[in-house]
């Protein structure tokens, strides 16, 4: 796996911010460490600058942008959108997008109402005109192969003790009942999701927007936001349909860093918090 050099990284950003006003490309740089496959670079109070860590990312960053340049404004909050084209400097690709004000609410806190409001507005999204941009569900972990992959590689790795409940957390999963499927955004909580007081503002990070069911979203939001706020926000069919879900996220984490080859100590980390959440919640 690659990694980007400062000076690199420089390069992406002038690249990416050729055609941005002059102020823009004259203004401070700030690195923020958001996701475990992009950094930002943040220029003060005019753009964002979202850099792939990894090689040959180029053609996945280009359909994702396309994704969010397609979703109607009328969503209700403001989104990444392109203010230029993703470019590539060495193999690395880079796109500069709108900046979004506010920031992520602490864990366990967030209005429900606003919550409530966040999950109607992205499950309406219409998925028909933007069916080709959409990923699959569990991509992140193996998307269609996401079963084998955690009967195969990620159980035998757990310790003895928490083995079968983790097999039975996966299968409740497999086997959990089809529901409608609406557009997901696949990760809508926490780092994702900028307020400004009690209101949201916008929303980050639609690499894992695909189509799935209600719960998916419902599960992240009470990861983050806390499981106490569900029932006031979705009925309880979709609230036990996000346990379901939400079961499985430690392993989830688990079979991430397999799936994309992620250190033996990154790994080792991601099986010893599974492990300690099993045993803890389930």
């Amino acid at each position: 796996m690659g990694t980007i050099e400062n000076r690199s990284l420089h390069a992406l950003v002038d690249a990416a911010i050729e055609g941005l006003p002059p102020a823009a490309q004259a203004a401070p740089r700030s690195i923020v460490e958001i996701g475990s496959a992009h950094t930002v670079v943040l220029l003060d109070g005019t753009a964002a600058v979202r850099i792939g860590r990894d090689p040959a990312t180029a053609a996945a960053m280009r359909k994702r942008q396309q994704l969010v340049d397609s979703i109607p404004e009328s969503v209700g909050f403001i989104l990444p959108r392109s203010l230029g084209p993703v470019v590539e400097v060495e193999g690395f690709s880079a796109v500069a997008t709108r900046l979004i004000p506010g920031g992520p609410c602490p864990a366990g806190e967030g209005d429900p109402g606003q919550l409530q409001d966040l999950l109607g507005s992205v499950s309406s999204i219409a998925t028909e005109p933007i069916e080709g941009l959409l990923t699959e569900p569990l991509v992140f972990c193996g998307g269609a192969d996401w079963y084998r992959i955690q009967c195969e590689e990620v159980l035998p790795r757990l310790d003895q003790d928490v083995q079968e409940r983790a097999a039975d957390a996966v299968a409740a999963l497999m086997n959990l009942e089809r529901a409608c499927d609406v557009f997901s955004h696949g990760d809508l909580a926490g780092h994702n999701v900028f307020w400004e007081g009690n209101r949201i503002v916008g929303v980050l990070d639609w690499d894992l927007a695909s189509r799935s069911d209600r719960s998916t979203d419902l599960a992240c939001i009470g990861a983050w936001n806390g499981w106490d706020k569900l029932p006031l926000i979705a009925g309880s069919a979709d609230v036990r349909r996000a346990a379901v879900r939400r079961n499985t996220f430690r392993l989830q984490q688990v079979a991430f860093a397999l799936v994309n080859g992620r250190p033996a100590d990154e790994i080792g980390k991601a099986v010893a918090r599974a492990n300690t959440w099993l045993r803890e919640r389930l």
